[in-house]
């Protein structure tokens, strides 16, 4: 594979996460610009990580910068508007999670990209650094027989800051995209319907939503349960997979297999090769994806068409939430 020429567009938070990411694959990738509106962030990431470099607009580093592939760091509300001049400018984009407010604004950049000959991907990088993907793999060669039912649930205590508080969607936009991301990966499948709750605790401060109880039908017949909180005293991330011939427990460290037989212990225990610190190489894993794309002329695992399904969930959740009463799906569109 060639080495591209990335530049990042937001230097929040979250883009330090790819900068880390990208600085161990200098064979593939090389960071040579970036840009955010706020001169101080931008300041800060390029004395950090030393791109060649930094601008506070997108037009001054598409004009004057020499780069094939823009990484899309920014917040939601203006996301649309970038990603449309980065297609104009005949960049591939990969994009951060989640990839939409809503579903008719990431449909309308699926289709700019599309029209402009560009590729788009999503970083659903836990698919890779939850084990999402380690369970998928065992579940297409028939190690648990048929899935019946998903069980997740994701305790924690966070408050956020920045622009985030300000959201209408909150707790369900943040960690659900990737919780509904991984229940279509695991099984492979599309829902039929969803159904949601959503609550607010006065414990943390935000506009949107801190807790959230989804379940989810897929054509195939399985169930996904889910619940969220930002409020909750008790920190724990766990989903348990049932099938009919065992069972599969998902942690952020490890997955293990029960056996019908011997339920008394696992069968076999693996460790997620990455977990915690290994956070940006998953990150990496889906950029590599889309440079894989661009080379071999193919769509990625997770572009932004396929992920346009795991939008139309979260966005059916909300509209579930808010009517309290079920969404219905055909062909993976609510």
């Amino acid at each position: 594979m060639k080495q591209f020429n990335i530049a990042v567009v937001g230097c929040g938070n979250v883009s330090h996460m790819h900068f880390d990411a990208y600085k161990d694959h200098l064979e593939q990738v090389r960071i040579v610009a970036a840009c955010d509106t706020n001169r101080e962030s931008m300041n800060e990431a390029h004395k950090k990580y030393g791109f060649e470099q930094g601008f506070t607009s997108l037009e001054a580093m598409i004009a004057q910068a020499q780069w094939d592939v823009a990484v899309v760091c920014t917040p939601t509300p203006v996301r649309k508007h970038v990603v449309t001049r980065l297609a104009a400018a005949g960049k591939h984009i990969f994009v951060e999670k989640p990839f939409a407010d809503n579903y008719q604004d990431a449909q309308d950049m699926v289709n700019i990209c599309a029209q402009a000959g560009v590729k788009l991907a999503v970083n659903q990088n836990f698919r890779y650094h939850y084990p999402f993907d380690m369970a998928r793999k065992l579940i297409t060669e028939g190690e648990i027989g048929r899935v019946m039912h998903i069980m997740h649930q994701d305790l924690m205590l966070r408050q956020d800051t920045g622009w985030r508080l300000q959201t209408k969607r909150h707790a369900m936009a943040v960690m659900g995209i990737h919780w509904l991301d991984g229940f279509r990966w695991i099984v492979g499948d599309e829902p039929v319907s969803i159904m949601a709750e959503t609550r607010s605790s006065a414990a943390i401060e935000c506009v949107g939503e801190t807790e959230a109880s989804v379940q989810v039908n897929f054509e195939k017949d399985v169930l996904a349960s889910y619940l969220e909180s930002f409020s909750s005293a008790l920190a724990r991330t766990e989903t348990i997979i049932l099938g009919e011939m065992g069972t599969l427990v998902l942690t952020y460290n490890d997955m293990c297999l029960y056996k019908l037989n011997d339920h008394s212990r696992p069968y076999k225990q693996w460790e997620n090769p990455l977990r915690g610190p290994k956070k940006p190489e998953a990150t990496f894993v889906g950029l590599n994806l889309l440079l894989a794309s661009v080379e071999q002329g193919n769509e990625p695992a997770n572009s932004g068409h396929d992920n346009l399904k795991t939008i139309a969930l979260l966005d059916a959740a909300y509209r579930s939430a808010k009517t309290q009463r079920p969404v219905f799906f055909t062909g993976g569109v609510a």
